[in-house]
């Protein structure tokens, strides 16, 4: 990819960027150099070497984008945390508010960065589902709906209710403090959608807006903001 400065997305756009983790020794080292000392040493507690060099993987290719849009060397990005403990960039000019969100999932890694509003991203690799995980992420409503699905959608269908429920979580920064089932959706629904319900509230729902990444035969994927007026512009 060109190392040429990026356009910050409108207040009208996400910029998505995905990639694969699992990459060459020689990029692993260029990563490697980027990172902050907190970053190497959580790098260093892992305890395989494939997910030591995913995590360097993600962590120097959102600072290599980020530097992008701010025009500083990736080692000069600095990333802060939230009292959620979400990420927030540190280094960017007073008049700005780029907010972003990494996911990964084995290998697979999305970026969504946006403009003035708080975003969330997921993405869920397809796998069997273990038989506790629609009791802890399902509402009733949605484990009925889940219930009756045939067989064969159920994958599919749960791995892309569970993103789209993680992203929405991550929009708000608080990860898994709140249950899954603070966000309910209509699970009949594919695609782009708003939830059905926020804490029980329908009128909190209609405040948000949920985009599907563009599907894939091995993983599924949302964005989500508290924030109506947007799409995703896919990045490369």
């Amino acid at each position: 990819m060109s190392s040429s400065l990026l356009t910050p997305p409108s207040p009208q756009e996400v910029h998505v960027w995905e990639w694969d983790l699992d990459v060459c020794a020689g990029e692993f080292d260029r990563h490697w150099e980027t990172l902050s000392e907190e970053e190497r040493e959580r790098a260093n507690k892992f305890r395989f070497e494939r997910h030591r060099r995913r995590y360097v993987a993600g962590r120097g290719e959102l600072r290599r984008l980020l530097s992008r849009y701010l025009g500083l060397a990736p080692s000069e990005i600095a990333l802060r945390y939230g009292s959620d403990g979400k990420p927030f960039c540190a280094t960017q000019p007073p008049e700005w508010r780029i907010c972003f969100n990494l996911s990964h999932s084995e290998n697979e890694a999305a970026l969504a960065i946006s403009n003035g509003f708080e975003v969330g991203i997921d993405v869920e690799q397809f796998r069997p589902i273990e038989e506790s995980l629609p009791l802890e992420v399902f509402s009733t409503r949605e484990r009925a709906q889940f219930t009756a699905l045939p067989d064969a959608e159920r994958q599919n269908v749960f791995f892309e209710s569970w993103a789209r429920k993680e992203a929405c979580l991550k929009a708000l920064g608080t990860g898994f403090i709140l249950p899954p089932t603070h966000f309910e959706f209509d699970l009949s629904i594919r695609g782009d959608t708003t939830p059905r319900f926020v804490s029980g509230e329908a009128e909190e729902a209609a405040h948000w807006r949920i985009c599907a990444l563009p599907s894939s035969p091995t993983c599924a994927g949302a964005v989500a903001a508290r924030h109506t007026d947007w799409s995703i512009v896919k990045m490369n």
